[in-house]
């Protein structure tokens, strides 16, 4: 049976949206027999020191990454009627420290400069200034690829595909698969299984690895209802308003434009952490793919972010004996 690692997870830090804690999924990879796995949270990087902290004390290797917003133009904020903020989903994850640091630095102008609604948002111009050290993936059903073969087809995806190639390289840009049983994606008439063998002819034909991943956003499968209540809290919805589990529609696309009387909900209960053993009976068909989450995990370099606290040093007047008396005599006046 092929080693397997998870490189798409979201936890309690993909705010409203993530169920799972990093703690429990960490202990789940550790008692799996897992070497790795990757922290993909939604836009943001907040949970990345506890990360790290918890995969050091597993003793496994932790790989930092988000799963960006990407839209055309990030300084875009005002949107004609009818039209609506594009936003697609996009997985890099950091190879070494300078794509760490990079990392954080997309993040960070996803916030200061893309910020929309409430989602910190980038684009590919951030992408070509930013993408040292980092490893981008094909990502889920709400990336630019997938997306593309679904509503523009298959050449429009391929010339999608150059662009992502020829800025990291088949070394560091890999095909992602995924298989959660999703049909008729965006009323598309197409399953996420249609999207896959697509996306496989065009790795043979650019000479691409294959992955395979589980966009993880609870634990274990039992937990798919508590997170139904989250993405109502997320979105302001009862959990009685009515859902359209028998098709997928994919989150960032159900807003503006074209209204829904759905409220948004995943389609089923497969967004789970699942084991290695579940992966390679999904996948067997596929047993690279497998592979290829294992060499990922080999050429990330472990990063260590635990670091002394760094405090400002304030002149301390002479009545007070330090630092803490001064700032409570401060609080209260």
């Amino acid at each position: 049976m092929p080693n397997f690692n998870h490189l798409h997870c979201h936890t309690q830090f993909s705010l409203l949206d993530g169920a799972a804690s990093i703690a429990g999924m960490m202990k789940k990879a550790q008692a799996d027999g897992m070497t790795a796995v990757a922290l993909t949270d939604h836009g943001n990087m907040f949970g990345a020191f506890k990360f790290v902290a918890e995969a050091d004390k597993a003793g496994m290797k932790p790989i930092v990454g988000c799963e960006f917003y990407l839209v055309e133009d990030r300084h875009q904020k005002k949107f004609e009627k009818g039209k609506k903020d594009e936003r697609y989903h996009q997985l890099l994850l950091a190879k070494n420290m300078r794509g760490y640091q990079n990392l954080t630095k997309l993040c960070s102008l996803g916030y200061i400069e893309g910020f929309y609604s409430k989602y910190p948002r980038i684009d590919k111009e951030l992408l070509l200034k930013y993408h040292e050290g980092l490893i981008a993936t094909s990502c889920c059903i709400g990336a630019t690829v997938p997306q593309t073969i679904l509503h523009e087809g298959e050449e429009a995806a391929d010339k999608e595909l150059k662009w992502w190639v020829d800025l990291f390289g088949r070394e560091d840009y890999y095909i992602e698969l995924q298989r959660h049983g999703l049909e008729n994606i965006d009323g598309s008439g197409k399953s996420q299984e249609d999207v896959n063998q697509i996306l496989l002819r065009l790795a043979k034909k650019h000479d691409l690895k294959v992955i395979c991943t589980n966009d993880s956003h609870y634990l274990d499968q039992k937990d798919s209802e508590a997170h139904d209540i989250l993405l109502c809290i997320n979105t302001g919805s009862k959990k009685s308003d009515p859902t359209n589990k028998g098709e997928m529609q994919v989150e960032g696309k159900e807003e503006g434009g074209k209204k829904t009387k759905y409220r948004f909900a995943f389609p089923n209960n497969e967004f789970f952490f699942k084991t290695q053993a579940q992966m390679n009976k999904i996948f067997a068909d596929v047993p690279q793919a497998l592979d290829f989450t294992c060499e990922i995990a080999d050429k990330v370099e472990k990063i260590k972010l635990k670091r002394d606290i760094l405090m400002p040093n304030f002149p301390v007047p002479a009545q007070f004996a330090d630092q803490f008396g001064f700032l409570k005599h401060l609080t209260f006046e």
